[in-house]
């Protein structure tokens, strides 16, 4: 009998730790969603700003350097402008010193009247080498633009891919040659892009057709592939996508690997034809809100764990007087059903709910003992009248109260 008390308990304390287990899960699920989608914003956009900050830092340095090497060709132009009795040595001189001052590749000057061109290497190119300075594309922009210029990016004679810039020179008023400098796009993309390389993350330059003109692949320069040409569709769909006023310009494009990429771009001050771009893998922004859930799921499971063995200890304790009482009554009936010669009450001493019924319950049993006992009695005396009559005293009578 007592392990069938011990059973129905263990159900009654499996069934309220269930029902709690399933409160604390729909709790759970509710608060996990919430803190969830609440995270993945506050991830993302602490990612969004670390990226913006990135192509800020790119962009600004990209310009800074583009300017420097502007600025340092307009100041050889008016040296060379405010000097006009220099012989040919001291300009040779001079274009050397430039282009290691500012680390050009290779600096030079081509005249208006002759079409001869001087190289800071000491060399010199005229018509009866088969070149006219006067025909070269570095000269006729300047020289038509009358300020300093910038061609596009081009791959040299020796395959390197190269920018030239450009600045007129005058004196008195009077145009009489263009200045350059030649500076391989390599080297600017390492000097530059490198504030933009993170783990996760690069940082490139393109133009509106989307050609990488700088890329810290050197392979890459001034070729396009699948992820240049996406960036260049989606800013031509929505050319708010560089709109400097805007800053969260967040957009997604596919790479060559069919992989989403993360992109912000801005156009560069300097020359608003190139975009620099801040790139990450998209799986980075997923990775890191992924790693949140995962870590609450977890955090969740844990705590419903043990919040469920502490609930399911206190049930079985606070239930603990169900199995007192089951045997008590059990006690009781075998007792009336006259298996046994005597009862014992429930021995509870709690002043709960399930001491007010324990001694209920003893009251009635008591009571019903008492009664019993009574009966029992009356049933002696009874029998006994009944042999006292049979031997003829008719006067015999039942005293017990049953």
């Amino acid at each position: 009998m007592q392990m069938k008390g011990s059973k129905n308990s263990f159900k009654v304390s499996s069934k309220l730790t269930l029902y709690v287990g399933v409160l604390i899960i729909l709790v759970l699920a509710v608060t996990t969603t919430i803190t969830y989608y609440q995270s993945k914003s506050n991830a993302f956009e602490l990612l969004q700003d670390n990226q913006l900050k990135v192509m800020d830092d790119v962009q600004i340095t990209f310009d800074n350097y583009a300017s420097s090497k502007r600025k340092a060709l307009e100041v050889l132009a008016n040296e060379i402008s405010n000097n006009s009795d220099t012989n040919v040595h001291e300009i040779i001189t001079l274009l050397h010193a430039f282009k290691e001052a500012n680390g050009f590749n290779l600096v030079f000057i081509g005249f208006e009247n002759s079409g001869k061109t001087y190289l800071s290497d000491g060399s010199m190119l005229d018509s009866s080498k088969g070149f006219d300075t006067r025909n070269s594309i570095w000269f006729k922009l300047a020289k038509d633009n009358g300020k300093i210029s910038v061609t596009k990016p081009y791959r040299s004679i020796n395959g390197q891919a190269t920018i030239t810039y450009a600045a007129p020179i005058f004196q008195n008023g009077k145009f009489i040659g263009v200045v350059g400098g030649d500076y391989d796009l390599k080297n600017f993309s390492k000097d530059v892009l490198a504030l933009g390389r993170t783990t996760n993350s690069y940082a490139a330059v393109y133009d509106a057709e989307g050609s990488i003109i700088f890329h810290e692949d050197a392979e890459k320069i001034l070729t396009k592939n699948t992820l240049s040409e996406n960036i260049a569709i989606a800013i031509r769909n929505n050319p708010i996508l560089i709109d400097p006023r805007q800053r969260e310009t967040l957009f997604y494009v596919d790479n060559d690997q069919g992989q989403t990429q993360a992109v912000m771009c801005n156009p560069s001050s300097v020359n608003p034809t190139f975009r620099v771009c801040s790139i990450v893998d998209k799986r980075s922004y997923d990775d890191v809100i992924n790693s949140i859930l995962y870590s609450q799921l977890i955090v969740g499971f844990v705590a419903l764990v043990i919040v469920l063995v502490f609930v399911r200890i206190l049930i079985t304790r606070s239930l603990s007087p169900l199995t007192t009482i089951q045997n008590g009554l059990n006690s009781f009936f075998d007792f009336i059903n006259h298996k046994t010669n005597n009862v014992s009450t429930i021995n509870i001493k709690t002043n709960d709910e399930f001491g007010q019924i324990s001694n209920a319950i003893n009251e009635n049993i008591l009571q019903t003992k008492q009664g019993l006992e009574q009966d029992n009695q009356a049933v002696k005396e009874s029998v006994g009248t009944v042999q006292v009559v049979e031997k003829g005293d008719l006067t015999a009578r039942i005293t017990a109260n049953p």
